[in-house]
């Protein structure tokens, strides 16, 4: 295939312009964020629960923050902006496509 992690979800032309997965390493961005979304969380309900609720806020947000420029930025160096989610279902492996 090609150094691509992600692949856009609509066709050229189409408004949106978000992008998805196509390889294991664009399926690692996604689980990073997820991770570090639900660290974030624990760590604001389990200072929340101690009495400490703004830092846990504090922590929780620049968490989301983080992760979320941080797969937006990867999507970004690492998107295939000419092709969609679908060319890249559509190619079959060996067929030099």
């Amino acid at each position: 295939m090609s150094d691509h992690r992600f692949a856009r979800r609509f066709p050229l032309g189409h408004p949106r312009n978000a992008m998805a997965p196509v390889s294991r390493e664009g399926w690692m961005v996604v689980f990073s964020f997820v991770a570090a979304m639900a660290a974030g969380g624990i760590a604001f309900i389990a200072l929340a629960v101690s009495g400490s609720f703004l830092p846990g806020l504090g922590i929780f947000i620049l968490l989301a923050a983080l992760a979320g420029a941080g797969s937006i930025i990867l999507a970004r160096r690492k998107g295939d902006t000419s092709r969609t989610l679908a060319d890249y279902r559509n190619v079959i492996p060996g067929s030099g496509t």
